[in-house]
């Protein structure tokens, strides 16, 4: 039989707050801000990982030379490569940082999970040829792997419960700052000096950064360093909370996983289910459209029969996906998190079945015409092209507005939410897992 699990209010686990002064609670929430944006500068620079093959192809249409002025060649499927293997290294990423996260804590996994991509980065400035630059990425998806994993559960454990989704979405909103300043440096700068840039920001987060942040408390607690969580906790919790109470519930939660492993733990009914559920909700993250349509939008909008300069597209994809996060950060601790969700699926339904049925009736229009007979009918075809390009023009608007809606709204839930509720479903002892 089960044991029961431990009920307790948000007020039992942060402490009795009614009495703290607003000054005291902003600045703590402010310092826990600033814990998760530092921890986050590893998010950025995997922004900035997924905008490089922009770089990369840009550069190669106009000089395709290396820092050593050897010549770069590139087949299509590699070029294709310098995306999908990041997917490919992400993987056993992953599975190492599950390992690492439950035995050298939060902190040092941070710090260690930078080196694969540190090493990638050095490696694709330094690199002659295509082969070095794939096995470059693939080291690079390693550390996109870790990164993932270790920021999202920190991120996770060091704000406070009542704020933990707002504090959270700072990790999201690092990332898209990276990826759009991946694309911004890329139109002043070549593509293996982006890749110096890189190697200096990782150097600076692994030496001066990360050693600067304390451990999760979280953490502390459940290996037993209760004299360590208590001054952490001081920290983030302030003078008006019951830190002996916190860490007496961290400890009862723990307890509630009696396995004989971490791994085995997994294997409960209710943690089974969990897993399920999340599985399915990051299927229908992943089948969404969400990497698509951010990496190929102005693709979309050119099929879709409007044509964006470079400037206007980059404009598009750093401004909308941050708008939508900041509204995120504003509804996630007070709709909670499954509305978030619905308001954020909703308006993409939507959008992708009016962007599809533009798509279609217009191609079927134009099929339709093509088929009128020239001769004595020609002056009628003239006429119904006319028709149909004014057409076209009065409703040019639309397959951007489709767009728009859909990167705006997959950054309101969809997009980051998954990834917080993987670490907030889960006890301690297996979040990592």
């Amino acid at each position: 039989m089960s044991k029961p699990r431990p009920s307790f209010s948000v007020t039992e686990l942060c402490g009795d707050k009614s009495e703290e002064p607003s000054n005291e609670r902003r600045r703590r929430q402010a310092v826990q801000m600033l814990m998760v944006m530092a921890a986050s500068v590893s998010y950025f620079v995997m922004g900035m990982s997924l905008s490089f093959p922009n770089v990369l192809a840009s550069d190669l249409l106009s000089d395709n030379t290396t820092l050593f002025n050897t010549q770069l060649q590139f087949q299509d499927w590699q070029l294709d490569m310098m995306g999908s293997i990041v997917t490919i290294g992400s993987v056993p990423g992953f599975l190492l940082a599950g390992w690492m996260l439950g035995r050298l804590g939060r902190r040092w996994s941070m710090a260690i999970s930078v080196v694969p991509g540190l090493m990638g980065w050095a490696a694709i400035a330094l690199s002659l040829n295509a082969t070095m630059l794939i096995v470059a990425r693939f080291l690079d998806g390693v550390t996109c792997g870790m990164v993932t994993l270790a920021v999202i559960t920190y991120a996770t454990e060091i704000p406070d419960t009542s704020h933990r989704g707002s504090i959270g979405t700072i990790v999201i909103l690092m990332f898209l700052i990276g990826t759009g300043i991946g694309v911004s440096l890329g139109i002043f700068l070549t593509w293996y000096q982006v890749a110096f840039i890189n190697v200096g920001i990782l150097l600076l987060y692994t030496t001066a950064i990360v050693p600067c942040l304390p451990e999760s408390p979280t953490f502390l607690a459940v290996v037993d360093k209760d004299k360590a969580a208590l001054k952490v906790l001081a920290g983030l919790r302030g003078n008006y909370a019951d830190l002996d109470a916190e860490i007496k519930l961290l400890k009862q939660l723990n307890r509630v996983t009696d396995a004989t492993s971490r791994w085995g733990a997994l294997l409960s009914a209710e943690n089974l289910k969990r897993i399920l559920l999340l599985s399915c909700l990051f299927f229908i993250q992943s089948f969404s459209g969400t990497a698509v349509v951010r990496v190929n939008a102005t693709r979309i909008l050119e099929a879709s029969g409007v044509n964006l300069n470079r400037d206007i597209s980059t404009t598009i994809l750093m401004v909308v996906p941050i708008c939508g996060v900041f509204v995120l950060t504003s509804l996630t601790d007070r709709i909670g998190r499954r509305l978030c969700l619905v308001v954020s699926m909703a308006p993409m339904v939507l959008a992708y079945c009016v962007l599809g049925c533009y798509v279609f009736l217009n191609s079927y229009e134009v099929t339709a015409v093509s088929v009128v007979p020239l001769g004595s009918n020609y002056s009628s075809y003239s006429q119904s092209i006319q028709r149909i390009e004014s057409e076209e023009n009065e409703w040019s608007w639309l397959p951007l507005a489709c767009l728009l809606v859909c990167i705006f709204a997959m950054n309101i839930g969809i997009e980051s939410l998954p990834w917080h509720l993987s670490s907030e479903l889960f006890p301690t002892t297996i979040r990592s897992q």
